[in-house]
């Protein structure tokens, strides 16, 4: 079984980003390390079953994109390409925001032309 291939988004960075410097400002380095490892740990397991996390029910119609949780209120949003054997990891969700600002991000990710 041949290991998967990560592609990081800008959008995803980004949004990371700004949870990690939160994280860090009001709880600290434990918290911070905690964000890291929890994210290794989806990294890993995606390189090695890319299909094993659940589709995202805000995309469902296109049953193609996919979602982790992440410090249990955030989700990684991914899909799997099977042609190119390639998952691209390409937002950050805060499931504790508005049901309509995740909509508003999914028809954003749906518009996307990932290359």
């Amino acid at each position: 079984m041949e290991i998967v291939r990560i592609h990081v988004e800008k959008s995803f960075l980004g949004e990371f980003q700004k949870c990690l410097t939160y994280a860090f400002s009001e709880f600290g380095t434990k918290t911070v390390r905690r964000w890291n490892s929890e994210y290794a740990k989806i990294r890993h397991r995606l390189e090695l079953m890319p299909e094993s996390y659940s589709f995202v029910p805000e995309l469902l119609k296109w049953r193609k994109y996919r979602g982790a949780t992440i410090m249990k209120n955030f989700k990684v949003i991914y899909f799997y390409d099977e042609e190119k054997n390639e998952v691209r990891i390409i937002d950050l969700w805060d499931l504790r925001q508005d049901p309509s600002k995740l909509r508003v991000r999914a028809r954003k990710i749906e518009k996307t032309v990932y290359l």
